[in-house]
């Protein structure tokens, strides 16, 4: 099964704006060269690293859950996986290495009720926590994700039958 990532209209109105920020910046700074460069710079670092770790679809099958970006996909394996419920995350959560909004919500935060997390989506209202075995946690999100929490829960059951 396999979802896109929707981005919520916060996201769309900060990564518009500090994209049309950086952009005429750059040109108002095409004459200063040291400025021209350093937002340059900026700017490609933001977008580049946004092309791989930015969140664009979620899929799962018998195996896996992929986390995939343009650029890249990361797996996370369905024998670690815990377990998998729908989960909305606050707007309190603090940001230790993460975009709270450029380009979605991905990257290592941290929240009072259930501690530190990876983020990898693009609307908190369409969001699922998938808990490992080895305590690491992802809060995910897609387009469907009660039906995405549904087809995951159904692997692992399957995977968790004795043979």
């Amino acid at each position: 099964m396999k979802s896109k990532v929707s981005y919520s209209r916060f996201v769309i109105i900060l990564t518009s704006a500090i994209s049309i920020m950086l952009f005429a910046g750059c040109i108002a700074t095409v004459h200063d060269q040291h400025a021209f460069f350093i937002l340059l710079i900026i700017y490609l670092a933001l977008f580049i690293s946004s092309l791989f770790y930015a969140p664009f679809y979620i899929k799962a099958d018998s195996r896996d859950i992929t986390l995939g970006s343009i650029f890249k996909s990361r797996k996370l394996r369905l024998y670690g996986v815990e377990s998998v419920e729908l989960f909305q995350p606050t707007m309190g959560a603090i940001k230790i290495f993460a975009s709270g909004g450029f380009m979605g919500y991905w990257g290592l935060f941290r929240e009072g009720d259930i501690g530190s997390y990876y983020a990898f989506y693009g609307k908190s209202s369409e969001c699922f926590l998938v808990r490992m075995k080895n305590g690491n946690k992802y809060v995910l999100g897609c387009n469907n994700p009660g039906e995405m929490v549904e087809y995951i829960n159904s692997q692992l059951e399957l995977l968790n039958q004795p043979k």
